[in-house]
């Protein structure tokens, strides 16, 4: 039997899913392997991370990468199609994820609308397909082949999470056979997906570079000029102190709201700009859908405008992968 493996590879985070199991979820962080010479035994969780071998280099991945590869990649600036780092976290996942007893798969996944065409397409499609045998620290070496791709706009992963229930069969034909857009907003850009009828609208969708890893540089930049935090190069702990709204400096916890507003605000006007661009007052529209990391930040300032935003039933970080999964098994799983 055909395994089905969703995988959302953002510039922040990498996500994945399968039929069976609970969703795996690391930051998309990828740096060479380094020898540790002493792992203490007093924090159980110490020392545990991603290791593996990829093409015959020794990586770690994710929050192992963070703490212990002396230099690691997390690209803002270019894509990653088809890269060594995009292929270790495909691995990283996988080998959490598929079965030891798996003899093939089936990946469906999405890129940015910006980078959506038959180059880039054939580029991911090739590092998927195929045989591959994983080499993870501390695990068995898994052996799969991806038999089948299914490669779609990002964004279309949040819109496949509403009208497609758990075994992938169509569950809202009201929605289905509207028209709807949808604002996926990441952590490098924004897509703006515009659908008829479950059709893609290619002049009503684009991609911007705009996103949360704008406003985490504007933050981290205030943070270091304000309380000598210099995080400039550590987004993720911007991330987080954005999400909590407080840092600690000298073991004290101070409140950040004032600094993050102002920032929050600017950006929404931008995203929210676009949008008005590509679609004007949205009235036409059965239902706006923002999904992705930013999507909790920027529903109010979207909800102003658009108050036909459509709450998504999952996760708005995880609903593109949930999409992914659902169409996979619509695809390849035999669901009418």
């Amino acid at each position: 039997m055909t395994e089905i493996l969703a995988l959302d590879i953002g510039y922040g985070y990498t996500k994945a899913l399968t039929p069976r199991g609970h969703p795996v979820v690391i930051p998309s962080l990828v740096g060479p392997a380094e020898l540790i010479r002493y792992e203490s035994d007093i924090i159980t969780e110490n020392g545990h991370g991603i290791a593996l071998e990829v093409d015959g280099r020794s990586l770690f991945v994710g929050d192992y990468a963070e703490l212990q590869s002396a230099s690691v990649a997390q690209t803002l600036d270019v894509t990653r199609t088809g890269s060594l780092e995009q292929k270790a976290l495909f691995y990283a996942v996988a080998s959490a994820l598929i079965p030891t007893n798996t003899q093939e798969v089936a990946v469906v996944t999405g890129l940015p609308v910006g980078d959506y065409d038959d180059r880039n397409k054939e580029t991911l499609r090739r590092m998927l397909t195929g045989r591959h045998e994983v080499r993870r620290q501390g695990k068995r070496p898994r052996t799969f082949t991806v038999t089948g791709t299914y490669i779609i706009p990002q964004a279309m992963g949040s819109l496949f999470a509403l009208i497609l229930d758990r075994r992938g069969k169509l569950v809202d034909s009201d929605l289905a056979a509207g028209r709807v857009g949808i604002v996926d907003i990441g952590t490098l850009t924004t897509n703006y997906v515009l659908v008829d009828r479950l059709r893609y609208v290619e002049v009503g969708s684009d991609s911007i570079t705009s996103g949360m890893g704008e406003l985490l540089q504007k933050v981290a930049k205030d943070l270091k000029r304000e309380y000598g935090l210099d995080w400039a190069m550590q987004l993720r702990k911007v991330d987080l102190a954005v999400q909590r709204r407080e840092v600690e400096v000298y073991g004290d916890r101070i409140n950040i709201s004032g600094l993050v507003a102002p920032h929050l605000e600017a950006l929404a006007d931008t995203l929210i700009s676009k949008a008005r661009t590509l679609w004007g007052s949205g009235v036409e529209l059965k239902a706006i859908v923002l999904t992705g990391g930013g999507s909790l930040e920027m529903a109010p300032f979207f909800r102003r405008v658009y108050p036909h935003l459509r709450p998504l039933p999952v996760d708005p970080q995880m609903a593109n992968v949930v999409g992914y999964l659902r169409a996979g098994l619509r695809r390849f799983g035999g669901t009418e």
